[in-house]
Parts: structure tokens; C-alpha cells; sequence
């Protein structure tokens, strides 16, 4: 069947949104910041990082701003909570994002010139199958757990708040995945399947409504999509959570750009 209406309407809404200025497609590195004052690749300024914060030090004629266009020049400092990123300066068409991973200060790059921006045409998606839209059973833990994972970095580890699983049937098979939850009450299910490493990105993800009070929901795996680390290999991305792995391929949803 052809796709409906409102599916078509949100995937070019998810292409409009991927194309932004310093959006996830003009990634251009990713560095952590030394311990004493140094030289960072492609940003002038001298970058450090303890248990103070994170300092960068600029000379006016290192041409940086800050990210609303102001000149900046001397030492300054910030200290992020983890997981948090802020946009830090500019010089000329990048913009520097600072962030705290993993326990670690770090700054990426992001370039509006980026060629992976300047040659976006839509992200590849399977077609429209209505058999990857299934019933599904959500089943809250006593509490929430906290479960070491992985990244799409291997220097980089993080954890996840698992909230309960949600059960299903997809080919003929039961299946049950973990969920994490947004702040609105729907769950997001990051998962692996038999696509990965052939059509599709090493993990995806798929988002699905707060459940019912009888914990049922609807999964549209049509709308599965990708981590950033599919357009870019500067991004961190979680990681399945153990056992998040389905041993069926998931021919839908988002394709390996």
C-alpha cells in the first residue's frame, strides 16, 4: 500500500530537520580536550580541561566570536553537567560545541560548509510496509534501571534508564525490547537487527507513544530511524542495551545514507 499522508508529511520534516545550519550533517571532528593548554585541529585558541571546568584561552586575532557573532578574545571557562553540550564559539562558518562525555570535556565541530550539508538529498528509506506497523505490550519495572551500554564511539561509555519492556510480534516471531522514556511519557526502543551492517546503520531506533493505561501501543517500525552516527563518524551514540537485538531484519524505517 502506498504510504499514508501523515507518514510522508513527517518523513520530509525529518529531511528538513537533518538539513538545518550546524545540524547533525556538518559534523566535522570531535576531540577531547587535554589536560594541560594545547592546540586543538582545525580551531585556533589554546584548549584544556580539569576539574574546574573547561578553559580556551584566544588571542583577538584568532578571529573567534562567540556564537551570536561577538569578537572574543582571552580565557574562559565553563563547567557542563554530564551528557550536557552547549554551543560554545564560532570561527568564521565552524561552530564549537563543548560538551561533557563520559565524564570527559570534549568539543566537536560543526562546519555549514560541510560537503555531507551541501550534498543531502533525503535520507534512503524502505517502502512503506504496513506489516512493520504491529500491536505491542508495555510492562513498567518495580523501577527504573540504570545499565552500563555502549556508544557508537569506543572511547566513550554511557548508561541508560531502562523503564520497562515492551512485547510484540513481528514475522511470525515474539519478540521483547527494552524501552528508555521521554519526558511526555512515550518510550524509545533502540534496537539491532538483521538489516544492520547490510542496508542499514549498525543500531537504529524507533520512538512509539506513551502507552495505554493497560500498557498496550502501537510500534511503526516505518518510522524507525537513524542515530547521527549513520551521517557522520564525529558522532556519540548510544548503544543497544544488552538483549535489544532482534533476530529478524527490520526492512523498514531509515536506510544506511
Amino acid at each position: 500500500m502506498s504510504a499514508p499522508i501523515d507518514f510522508l508529511t513527517w518523513r520530509r520534516l525529518r529531511d528538513e530537520g537533518l538539513a538545518v545550519e550546524f545540524g547533525w550533517l556538518t559534523l566535522s571532528s570531535y576531540q577531547w580536550l587535554p589536560g594541560t593548554p594545547g592546540a586543538l585541529e582545525m580551531i585556533p585558541g589554546l584548549w584544556s580541561a580539569d576539574a574546574t571546568g573547561a578553559h580556551a584561552e584566544f588571542a583577538q586575532v584568532d578571529g573567534v566570536t562567540d556564537p551570536d557573532g561577538e569578537p572574543l578574545a582571552g580565557r574562559f571557562t565553563r563547567e557542563l553537567d554530564e551528557g550536557a553540550s552547549i554551543h560554545f564559539v564560532r570561527v568564521g562558518d565552524v561552530l564549537v560545541e563543548l560538551g561533557m562525555r563520559d565524564g570527559r570535556y570534549m568539543i566537536r565541530t560543526r562546519n555549514r560548509s560541510h560537503p555531507t550539508l551541501r550534498e543531502f538529498a533525503g535520507v534512503p528509506v524502505f517502502a512503506y510496509d504496513e506489516a512493520f506497523v504491529v500491536p505491542g505490550r508495555f510492562t513498567a519495572f518495580e523501577t527504573p534501571r540504570v545499565v552500563p551500554i555502549g556508544s557508537f564511539r569506543e572511547d566513550a561509555n554511557f548508561t541508560a534508564e531502562l523503564v520497562g519492556e515492551v512485547e510484540f510480534e513481528l514475522a511470525g516471531q515474539g519478540h521483547r525490547l527494552a524501552a528508555t522514556e521521554n519526558h511526555d511519557g512515550s518510550l524509545v526502543l533502540t534496537f539491532g537487527d538483521a538489516t544492520n551492517g547490510v542496508s542499514t546503520a549498525a543500531w537504529r531506533f524507533v520512538g512509539v507513544p506513551a502507552p495505554a493505561a493497560d500498557g498496550s501501543l502501537s510500534i511503526d517500525f516505518n518510522r524507525t530511524l537513524n542515530y547521527p552516527m549513520a551521517f557522520s563518524p564525529y558522532a556519540v551514540c548510544p548503544a543497544p542495551a544488552a538483549g535489544n537485538r532482534l533476530d529478524v531484519p527490520v526492512t523498514a524505517g531509515e536506510q544506511q545514507p
